[in-house]
């Protein structure tokens, strides 16, 4: 009896090991997120063009971007002439949840990431329904189909119209004036970057390289309203 008793209690204990280790094998592969990154730099005195407001009645598609747990659609705020390319840029909102503060993969995903960087054993789905926006910000070279997508942190579409964009002499930037007064969690500030993991460090100044099929022929740019000199972040 007591051999049986035995057996039975190694058998448990391996199959707890198996759950606990099952479990933060789960947690890091959903940490991790992907996706070939450029970074251009930190913010800097820029001087370029504002372009009017666009309007595009097509489709955007990103092809093997990052997996962000998007919100609603893609809206054109601003195209415009760079360094002699056609470039337009949309912004979309992305849904993050109070526990990672990040909008990347699935509820489920971002909880075993938590999990994961927490340490709690065994990892527990703790599910929240409290969530915020923050905004993807998606510049896209018309002409070549490629685009550069980053995360605008604390930030909301209201903030990001035509205004907020300059087309440089070699791509685009996002005025930063007054964003940098923004929150958005736990006493952090806004700011734009990518990140190679869930809860990981924010990269300033870099943006996810992606494929995009867009429908050039229904994109309608307006034209250049005025130059600008501010402080800048490159975004595209």
């Amino acid at each position: 009896m007591r051999r049986y008793i035995k057996h039975f209690l190694f058998f448990l204990f391996l199959l707890v090991l198996v759950f606990l280790a099952w479990s933060f094998l789960a947690a890091l592969w959903a940490c991790r997120i992907g996706g070939d990154i450029v970074c251009f730099g930190g913010a800097a005195e820029v001087t370029g063009s504002v372009w009017g407001a666009c309007n595009y009645t097509g489709a955007v598609e990103i092809v093997d971007g990052p997996p962000v747990d998007w919100w609603g659609g893609f809206k054109c705020v601003a195209a415009g002439r760079a360094g002699g390319k056609t470039y337009a840029v949309f912004i979309r909102e992305a849904v993050a949840d109070t526990l990672t503060g990040d909008p990347f993969r699935s509820d489920i995903e971002r909880d075993l990431c938590y999990c994961a960087k927490k340490r709690i054993v065994p990892c527990r789905i703790a599910k929240t329904l409290a969530a915020y926006m923050h905004v993807g910000i998606l510049v896209v070279d018309v002409e070549e189909g490629v685009g550069y997508l980053s995360i605008g942190y604390g930030m909301r579409p209201y903030h990001l119209n035509h205004s907020r964009f300059i087309f440089g002499g070699d791509g685009v930037y996002l005025n930063i004036e007054g964003l940098e007064t923004l929150g958005y969690t736990g006493g952090l500030k806004a700011a734009v970057g990518v990140k190679r993991e869930i809860m990981g460090p924010l990269l300033e100044g870099c943006a996810y390289h992606v494929k995009v099929k867009l429908e050039p022929e229904k994109l309608t740019i307006s034209q250049p309203l005025y130059n600008a000199t501010t402080r800048a972040v490159r975004v595209g």
